[in-house]
């Protein structure tokens, strides 16, 4: 008798979970962070595509739009119910917001604590995907490769560690336990992060030519294998270890120039270490990055 209680025990377990397994698991849901730039996207090369006013900017905001959507898609299919996207290129309001699910929160504008990652520090999230990512100022090639700010910086480092925005981006995920599951770019920026972080899913939607030229992936193209790549990263929640740094934060900045060096070092917080390099120490990377955030924006002139 106990035995037979024990098996119809048994069976009503498995029936319950075939039934209503998919059901709990869907209720668990899982929260996603996007962070989208333009650099990286399928076909994008010049400023002709990544500026308004370019020929090609109204086109390609549509592109970045449907990258962004083939991702959701994908990672809807993987268990995902929840994302914030953080519009993170330039002046920070490229995505078609009406092209969007309404059950997508977007974070736009510029003017932002955590920069690119604005949005991260609130709440739960259970991975980052990055999208039209590329490689930083200090790599030998990239399309467009820069650093935060193409005009004004040489490079940054994290630790003694030469970070682009993927790897800063990375880390500010990181003080808050969140591990980056996927990134979209060129083969260069693929490359950086596969080596980093164990498990991400890379998406290589171009190959690096030179700073202005690419072999890319038709839009198309790109847009299936973000879908794929967007379920497979999702699917690895709880296998992807979150990527932190080891506080305290030293930042190391080099500028193009002389002057901002100099000027910067005139404040008690801030280190001089060559005629265009300084270094400035913070207890976690969410207080770097708005250290940074202040060195880029701050203006005396600005306004309302």
């Amino acid at each position: 008798m106990v035995i037979i209680i024990r098996a119809v025990f048994v069976a009503c377990l498995a029936l319950l979970w075939g039934a209503g397994g998919a059901v709990f698991a869907d209720s668990k849901g899982y929260r996603i962070y996007i962070s989208a730039d333009m650099e990286g996207l399928s076909g994008a090369v010049t400023d002709v595509q990544l500026m308004p006013g370019g020929s090609e900017y109204q086109q390609f905001r549509k592109i970045m739009t449907n990258e962004v959507l083939a991702a959701i898609e994908g990672a809807r299919a993987a268990g995902a119910t929840s994302f914030v996207l953080s519009d993170s290129h330039g002046i920070e309001q490229n995505i078609i917001l009406e092209d969007l699910p309404e059950d997508v929160t977007v974070v736009r504008g510029l003017g932002r604590p955590l920069g690119m990652m604005e949005g991260i520090q609130n709440g739960h999230f259970d991975g980052v995907i990055m999208l039209g990512y590329h490689a930083g100022a200090a790599d030998t090639m990239g399309v467009r490769a820069h650093t935060m700010s193409s005009s004004l910086l040489s490079d940054i480092s994290l630790n003694g560690t030469s970070a682009t925005e993927g790897y800063f981006n990375a880390a500010i995920a990181g003080d808050y336990k969140v591990p980056v599951l996927m990134i979209t770019g060129d083969d260069v920026i693929v490359g950086n992060m596969s080596k980093l972080i164990r498990g991400i899913e890379g998406v290589t939607v171009k190959k690096a030519i030179s700073f202005h030229a690419a072999e890319t992936v038709t839009p198309a193209k790109a847009y299936a294998m973000i879908r794929a790549g967007a379920e497979r990263a999702v699917k690895q929640i709880g296998k992807v270890k979150p990527f932190v740094l080891q506080a305290p934060i030293k930042m190391d900045i080099t500028f193009h120039f002389y002057q901002p060096a100099e000027m910067l070092s005139w404040l008690p917080i801030v280190d001089r270490l060559g005629s265009r390099t300084v270094r400035v120490t913070s207890k976690d990377m969410s207080e770097a990055s708005k250290m940074m955030g202040f060195i880029l924006g701050y203006s005396s002139s600005a306004k309302p």
